[in-house]
């Protein structure tokens, strides 16, 4: 396990198949490929951070695992910031592990939709099934906290829906440093799970190596250049059989757009966009002792959910940065404080491009009209919520805004919009910028994950998703994976054949 966590020294590999990205997605088909007896290479552009070295500081823990930091944002009025796993397990590292389905309302129409083949809640039930398994997605057993009770408090008084939150989690104790990699190796993260098993089986993990372009001959996928990051940016090439692009909604985008397909390709982006409160308690809240919360709102999903966010004094201290002069002193009351949010599904759409000579690409998103009326609902609900729960004051954030002291206050921006330059909107979910379907004019791959016109090359991960699902996306990432890499060997096995017979003809 650990030797397979290193850079190759070879310039030039061979392997049935090549999988770039370590996440849910990448994980999944790696499952699946070597279950199936297949030589595979994987590329991670990060490193591996085993538990043991998991930092406990926020900035340290940032500058590790997520990508830039965690500080990227799209362009936009307003920008959007997002987040980015760049490690070995990828965004499933830095995330709060809730596994969810997705709306089997939501998937008819995404069927209807994007004209998608044998694709039913029945059909992608057993997928859903092996994602649970794998990561073992369960209820927590015990006193879950003061931060999951002010959730659950606040949405009973109000007498709106709560549910508790399935994760992927084996004997949690309760760290609360989800986002940071979790140090006791808890979490069900790909790389405690799905990459260890694929190793085992053979696979070729090659960290700190990061792809940078497909060569496509004659609509087949032929070699895959990349770098060694770690070796003096050592040129490394691979052969494959087949390639599979699982590197998450931007950069998935990016590499097929850097390998001359633009088709379908990075024009469809969207997120969950989230607006946050900061909320003051007259007891003494300590959420930095206990669990994120795990229960959210869920009367009006799967359009908007109100949860709440990993605390700790270093993130806490981080988000107050954003308008220190009007929160600053927050930090002295830390301990009676809690971060919690409003997050919407968005009717607007975004897209993934390229700029000559920059090596990073330009993400953009627009919220459409109907998103702003979203977000001003989310906002005012998340407000009752916390007032409901005893709350002393929240802060919405929008910088310079002074906070709200009673719940008649929240009711500010129900029916007028939010002020676009002052709104400060975050998002840790990425999808549909390569949406699966048989609608060719809005799909740049098939039902099954397949390019278009690329025999053996395929997306597995986020871009995949046809629109916002409304919940944490992973279990849907892995559920079609786990689809795309069984088809996949499927037409493979086919092609084989089928060359076969060509040759004895």
């Amino acid at each position: 396990m650990k030797g397979s966590f290193q850079p190759s020294k070879a310039r030039h590999l061979e392997a049935d198949a090549l999988i770039v990205g370590s996440g849910a997605g990448g994980a999944s088909v790696a499952d699946v490929l070597t279950a199936a007896g297949l030589s595979v290479i994987m590329l991670e552009e990060g490193k591996h951070i085993a538990s043991s070295s998991a930092s406990p500081v926020a900035t340290e823990a940032f500058s590790m695992a997520w990508r830039s930091g965690g500080i990227t944002a799209t362009i936009g009025r307003p920008a959007i910031t997002y987040a980015e796993g760049r490690c070995v397990g990828g965004g499933t590292e830095i995330n709060s592990a809730i596994a969810q389905r997705a709306d089997s309302d939501l998937i008819d129409q995404w069927r209807t939709l994007n004209k998608i083949e044998n694709f039913t809640p029945d059909d992608l039930a057993p997928y859903y099934e092996r994602a649970e398994r794998a990561v073992n997605a369960s209820l927590t057993p015990g006193p879950l906290g003061p931060a999951t009770d002010i959730l659950r408090r606040g949405g009973e008084a109000l007498g709106w829906k709560v549910s508790e939150l399935k994760r992927a989690q084996r004997g949690c104790n309760g760290t609360n440093r989800c986002s940071y990699v979790c140090p006791s190796g808890a979490k069900q993260s790909m790389a405690v799970t799905l990459l260890p098993k694929a190793v085992d089986r053979g696979m070729r993990l090659l960290a700190q190596t990061r792809a940078d372009k497909i060569l496509i001959e004659k609509g087949r996928a032929k070699e895959v250049l990349a770098h060694s990051i770690e070796e003096q940016a050592m040129p490394v090439r691979i052969r494959a059989g087949m390639v599979f692009v699982c590197a998450g909604a931007i950069r998935t985008s990016a590499l097929l757009r850097y390998s001359g397909l633009r088709e379908g390709i990075g024009n469809t982006l969207r997120v969950h966009p989230t607006i946050k409160v900061t909320v003051l308690f007259n007891e003494l809240f300590d959420a930095h002792l206990s669990r994120l919360p795990l229960a959210a709102i869920t009367e009006f999903m799967p359009e908007q959910r109100i949860g709440g966010s990993v605390f700790t004094p270093g993130v806490f201290g981080l988000s107050l940065a954003e308008d220190w002069k009007n929160r600053g002193d927050l930090m002295r009351d830390w301990r009676f404080c809690g971060s919690y949010y409003g997050m919407i599904r968005p009717r607007g759409v975004g897209s993934v491009r390229l700029l000559p000579g920059v090596n990073e690409p330009l993400v953009s998103f627009k919220l459409a009209p109907e998103d702003w009326i979203a977000l001003g609902q989310v906002l005012t609900r998340a407000g009752q919520v916390m007032f409901a729960a005893g709350a002393r004051k929240v802060f919405p954030s929008i910088f310079g805004h002074e906070g709200w002291t009673s719940p008649d206050q929240v009711h500010e921006f129900w029916d007028k919009p939010l002020p676009i330059s002052s709104t400060e909107l975050m998002t840790v979910h990425l999808f549909s910028s390569c949406p699966l379907g048989e609608h060719r004019k809005a799909c740049g791959v098939d039902s099954f994950g397949r390019v278009r016109g690329v025999e053996n090359l395929f997306v597995a991960d986020a871009s995949l998703i046809p629109e916002a699902p409304g919940v944490n996306p992973q279990m849907t990432i892995m559920a079609l994976a786990f689809r795309v890499a069984e088809a996949a060997l499927s037409h493979s096995t086919e092609e084989r054949a089928r060359s076969a017979a060509r040759e004895r003809n």
